[in-house]
């Protein structure tokens, strides 16, 4: 074969250095994200079979956005005996993570047709998985907290995440805490305690990133104590030294964290049908204080929950009574904690603050009649 003919052969495969993912999502975007090192722009499917509905904006349960994400890695080594092919799958869990916090929506990662060289085969089983197109996560209106337009365009908001170093603590614990969200958005539907524990695990991922103060961290009778203890006590301030250290207990931590990464205008928008369904100031740390209890008792006992912070409730972010089950203190902890739709938006507002102080440009201003829309 003549070396022109050989160089031709050689350009129909894949670049070594060039990787292609399929993502998706059930909601309806525009727009696409181009940099000289990363694109993210729409797949579009065959025009002549019946699979089109797949890419419909007509809020069908089996509509869906496919995605190709594209992106250049540095040339690989010179083959040679024991070299180890690089593997970049793991790049679409970590867009899919950020890409589902940033627009609130759920993102799936398919992966690979193109990787190191070599053609590969998506999984393609979710296409044809219905799912319910009115929830918040699916459907096909930006988020009613720092909403962001359902354009790819706007991935640029997060570059400074997507672009940080690997071994930035900081963006790592990101990411993690964000594909325990991700996880949650995919997970609700089919499995709502599993949906619930998801959420609450990137609660703690984010509350060890946070260093609250002892304002957060300790009430004020408990701080009152602590001083009286110090002043006090021979050895006083050893003693109140040891004991501010227990105090400041997981549970206290996530709440103390939680409660401080959510300001004042969280509360003035809401995702619930009635204002009377959402969260209020007073009373939020109690009720994130729940949401931990019921992942705790749920752990330490089995007892089932989801029926009643599922996905039937989310018109509400909260329980409007106390659900009659058998064990009175899990009725308890239902009436406090969060549903499903509220610990959601919770997780998502503190990620976003977490990310807008890694960088990210996430302090949007509502599109025009975003509240309305979402309330």
């Amino acid at each position: 074969m003549p070396d022109d003919e050989r160089s031709q052969q050689f350009r129909l495969r894949p670049d070594d250095s060039v990787q292609k993912l399929l993502l998706s999502t059930p909601a309806h975007f525009v727009g696409e994200f181009d940099t000289p090192n990363m694109l993210i722009a729409h797949a579009w499917p065959p025009l002549y079979t019946g699979r089109r509905q797949w890419f419909g904006n007509g809020g069908d349960s089996l509509s869906r956005t496919a995605l190709v994400l594209a992106f250049r890695t540095p040339p690989p080594e010179e083959p040679a005996p024991g070299l180890i092919i690089p593997n970049y799958e793991n790049a679409g869990e970590v867009l899919a993570s950020a890409l589902s916090v940033l627009f609130g929506k759920k993102f799936e990662n398919h992966g690979p047709f193109e990787m190191s060289g070599s053609f590969g085969m998506p999984d393609l089983g979710t296409f044809a998985t219905p799912c319910e197109p009115r929830l918040r996560q699916n459907d096909g209106r930006p988020r009613v907290d720092r909403p962001v337009p359902l354009n790819l365009g706007e991935v640029r908001r997060i570059a400074p995440i997507l672009g940080a170093p690997r071994d930035d603590h900081r963006v790592a614990t990101f990411l993690s805490a964000a594909r325990f969200y991700r996880r949650a958005l995919l997970s609700i539907e089919n499995d709502p305690e599993g949906a619930y524990l998801n959420l609450i695990t990137a609660g703690e991922i984010i509350s060890n990133f946070h260093e609250p103060s002892e304002e957060e961290a300790l009430d004020e009778e408990a701080r009152a104590a602590l001083a009286r203890i110090a002043n006090e006590m021979e050895d006083g301030e050893r003693l109140a030294t040891f004991l501010r250290g227990r105090l400041r207990g997981i549970k206290r931590r996530f709440v103390g964290a939680i409660t401080s990464m959510v300001d004042d205008s969280f509360f003035e928008r809401w995702e619930a049908e009635d204002q009377w369904g959402s969260f209020k100031r007073d009373g939020f740390p109690g009720r994130i204080s729940a949401a931990y209890d019921l992942r705790s008792r749920f752990v330490h006992s089995g007892y089932p929950f989801g029926q009643w912070i599922n996905l039937h409730m989310s018109q509400y972010e909260v329980q409007l009574g106390e659900p009659v089950v058998a064990d009175r203190e899990m009725a308890k902890i239902l009436a406090k904690a969060p549903l499903f739709s509220g610990l959601e938006r919770v997780t998502r507002y503190v990620l976003l603050t977490m990310a807008a102080d890694l960088g990210a440009d996430v302090e949007v201003a509502p599109p025009e009649g975003a509240d309305a829309a979402a309330r």
